[in-house]
């Protein structure tokens, strides 16, 4: 029997999507892209250009009107999310959104409630979930190799050189963005604590700071005032005991897109590092560190953790395109194919509930730093 084409429109056409979603829905077998929406022509013509899609709308509700569409994918500014998201849950169109979900805890909560009611298979782009590293760490923590968990670090740095000559964009303007450093660099940071941990937030206690207080703006070329974090940080109580610290930050002069991850218990540690997607550095029981390949043998005073590789089940390796390898949009879209089966259940993480947890998180985060003191969850 033939599989019935899955039909995907896109509003917001800038970089995540040119770049990120389209690529990664047109690697799925029988996916096609019919439909794109931005406000920005030129952003319009850059899709038609890469990708081909040339049914191009301004207005994103004369897209979700077209009968022919299955998903809606959510590339736009914050802002957007909400609106797009509700018109579409409207419309009963399934939904994968970018990330961080919506501007506040209320509009996540409201844009999930509306999907549950339609009964929507829900995605939201926590990205790093895919990294290989990341997954063996998961499946560490899983195992219970680490013992009792009782601390975890974890820092997003986002930095070139000559930050505060960059121009400004709506990540500067928390009118469209909610968040700077902190929600878009943190964010993927919460949602991969959640994951590993099986663990809930129950406490926060934050602080931010804008350190280019005033740009030139993209648009305009003429002056605009920063209302966004370019650094945040976070304490952290889990429900279970355990003690995090959280850094996320555009400042870091240098390094690029620098993510790392370090979790310590009772029995053993992993220290995660983005930048070595195939590696892990761990200190294990003997028992465990058996099961997996040693690169670089470690408990030496020197080096005390030993590296590990990524076992080829986890790389997410795609067979016969040179290297590519899984993302979560083409997880969404296995999850989508399968639930079309015999039991119709929509397995898939994370979708909206999970957006809605990073959401409060980061809540509970703004309440935190404007009353400076610790606060506690669930909101």
């Amino acid at each position: 029997m033939d599989v019935k084409p899955l039909r995907v429109g896109i509003v917001g056409t800038g970089g995540i999507a040119v770049n990120h979603h389209v690529p990664n829905f047109l690697r799925c077998p029988n996916v096609e892209v019919v439909a794109a929406c931005d406000i920005s022509e030129a952003a319009l013509e850059q899709m038609r250009a890469r990708h081909g899609v040339t049914d191009c709308y301004r207005d994103y509700c004369e897209l979700l009107a077209r009968d022919d569409l299955d998903i809606i994918s959510v590339c736009t500014s914050n802002d957007m999310h909400y609106p797009v998201v509700m018109a579409a849950a409207e419309r009963g169109l399934d939904i994968f959104c970018e990330k961080p979900l919506a501007m506040d805890l209320c509009q996540a909560r409201e844009m999930w409630a509306a999907a549950e009611a339609k009964g929507l298979k829900t995605g939201v782009n926590f990205s790093h979930r895919r990294t290989p590293a990341a997954q063996l760490a998961r499946e560490i923590i899983a195992r219970g190799a680490l013992g009792t968990i009782t601390t975890v670090q974890a820092v997003y740095a986002a930095g070139g050189v000559g930050y505060a000559q960059h121009p400004g964009t709506w990540r500067n303007d928390r009118q469209r963005a909610g968040w700077g450093g902190l929600g878009d660099m943190g964010a993927h940071m919460l949602d991969m604590l959640g994951w590993w941990l099986d663990d809930d937030v129950a406490e926060v206690a934050a602080y931010t700071r804008t350190f280019v207080p005033q740009r030139l703006s993209r648009e305009t070329g003429l002056p605009m005032t920063v209302t966004t974090e370019d650094q945040g940080m976070v304490l952290m109580a889990f429900a279970s005991g355990a003690m995090g610290y959280l850094c996320g930050g555009y400042i870091f002069t240098g390094r690029g897109y620098d993510q790392r991850i370090e979790v310590y218990g009772s029995e053993g540690g992993l220290m995660y590092n983005q930048q070595r997607p195939l590696e892990l550095d761990v200190y294990l029981p003997p028992e465990i560190l058996a099961d997996y390949q040693v690169l670089r043998q470690g408990k030496t005073p020197d080096t005390p953790y030993t590296t590990i590789l990524v076992p080829e089940r986890l790389q997410g390796l795609i067979p016969g395109q040179n290297g590519v390898r899984r993302s979560v949009i083409m997880d969404y879209v296995d999850a989508y194919r399968a639930s079309h089966g015999r039991d119709g259940a929509f397995c898939f993480e994370p979708g909206f509930a999970e957006g809605v947890r990073v959401q409060a998180i980061l809540d509970a985060c703004a309440l935190a730093e404007r009353d400076a003191r610790w606060v506690q969850l669930p909101l």
